[in-house]
């Protein structure tokens, strides 16, 4: 095999593709994706309402209305000073709920809350609304009124207010990431989970657009006949080895473009990820896994002659990309979880798993050692079959192969 060739046929791939308006528009599209999918949220969670909200209580018990007000309006505040919430008090009754749910239907209050009597022993009340997914404010209501019933259990047992005060302030925690080598740094809670769904976003994009360049290629190629022309001037090893080359280096200059972008806004990132020391092993796992998951792609390209049939081929395989970020809960409550390391130990999942796991908490060095080799050998197995697999099938037209034939042509020699 000529490297000479491979390297004339990978600058034709890479110059073909990055000219196209698809490829420029992805290097625009998937930052912005990325940020839509991952800071925005996070931004939106955290921003503060601009306005008081008035929520109402129907209090049977006539004693958690009273403090709910002054509570809610000392802890929480708008930017300009002004209360976040303010409390209308509903007078209990038979039609006190048909009230509520009028007011609001009319808007005049966001929500409201209904205490039973037995509130203080059951520690149950009703938050009543047209939108019951608003966590921040459920939240802040839930805390308001267990601080309330604590506080009143505490007067019941003769501790003074002020103890009371004191002992029900809010806590703040700070949560410190160790290292595997001790070493100890301050980074905000749930910043690997986003840096590892991140990870994962990005390969998944990269893998699939380039696979799929890497399969249209070679379809178009069969179907205009061009590569019987190639074959006159190169041998089929050439053009496969040409076509990832060509492709690889595509991909990464779409990675140095999003990297200047990520420099750009390193200082409002930094607000929501925190960059592990360790984080150059997600680059390891990312550029094996997508010499591994090209070699697939090429199998799956030589012996199909149309592009739907291309994709249907491929479909499953893409699809265990994205296996991690079901299994995102499970991975961050417990990363170490024997099922987990199993999970990683398989090669179609062991670049997504490893993207994900890495920022969360790093896997011992013997994982990350066998992760690598497993790709290594896994990669180096499927170029060989990849490379069998494409001699023969970018010359079969016709009749698409049966599995045994594709199994019989991938491990011929010669």
């Amino acid at each position: 095999m000529s490297l000479k060739k491979s390297l004339v046929v990978a600058r034709w791939e890479f110059i073909e593709k990055v000219r196209t308006k698809a490829f420029i528009i992805s290097l625009i599209l998937m930052p912005t994706f990325i940020v839509i999918m991952s800071v925005v949220p996070s931004l939106l969670m955290t921003k503060a309402d601009t306005s008081t909200v008035n929520i109402g209580i129907i209090d049977n018990t006539g004693e958690i209305a009273p403090v709910l007000n002054t509570n809610l309006t000392e802890k929480y505040k708008l930017p300009d000073g002004r209360p976040n919430y303010d409390v209308v008090v509903i007078p209990p009754g038979d039609s006190a709920k048909i009230e509520a749910n009028e007011m609001v239907l009319r808007k005049k209050i966001s929500s409201y809350l209904v205490v039973d009597t037995g509130i203080q022993t059951s520690r149950k009340f009703q938050y009543v609304s047209e939108n019951v997914s608003n966590f921040k404010d459920i939240t802040r209501f839930q805390s308001a009124v267990k601080d309330i019933l604590v506080s009143n259990d505490l007067e019941r047992s003769g501790i003074s207010p002020a103890i009371v005060k004191e002992v029900t302030k809010p806590v703040d925690l700070e949560t410190v990431r160790l290292s595997k080598e001790g070493k100890e740094e301050k980074t905000e809670a749930g910043s690997g989970f986003i840096l590892g769904y991140i990870f994962i976003i990005i390969m998944a994009f990269f893998v699939l657009t380039s696979g799929q360049l890497l399969v249209r290629s070679v379809v178009e190629e069969k179907s205009n006949r061009i590569v019987e022309v190639l074959l006159s001037s190169t041998t089929a090893d050439e053009i496969m080895t040409g076509k990832i080359l060509g492709l690889s280096l595509l991909g990464l200059t779409q990675l140095a473009v999003w990297g200047l972008i990520a420099l750009a806004f390193a200082g409002q990132l930094a607000a929501f990820v925190t960059i592990p020391d360790n984080i150059w092993w997600e680059g390891v796992f990312f550029i094996l896994g997508f010499l591994f998951y090209s070699s697939i792609f090429v199998m799956a390209g030589a012996p199909v002659t149309t592009e739907q049939e291309a994709q249907q081929a491929t479909t499953y395989v893409s699809m265990l990309l994205f296996l991690p970020i079901v299994l995102a809960t499970l991975v961050a409550q417990n990363p170490s979880a024997g099922y987990l390391k199993i999970l990683t130990l398989i090669p179609l999942l062991t670049p997504t798993m490893m993207a994900f796991r890495i920022p969360i908490q790093t896997p011992d060095l013997w994982e990350l050692l066998a992760g690598t080799g497993i790709l290594i050998a896994s990669t180096y197995f499927c170029m060989i079959a990849a490379g069998r697999i494409f001699k023969i099938g970018i010359l079969v037209y016709g009749k698409r192969p049966s599995l045994n034939e594709l199994v019989r042509w991938a491990t011929k020699k010669g």
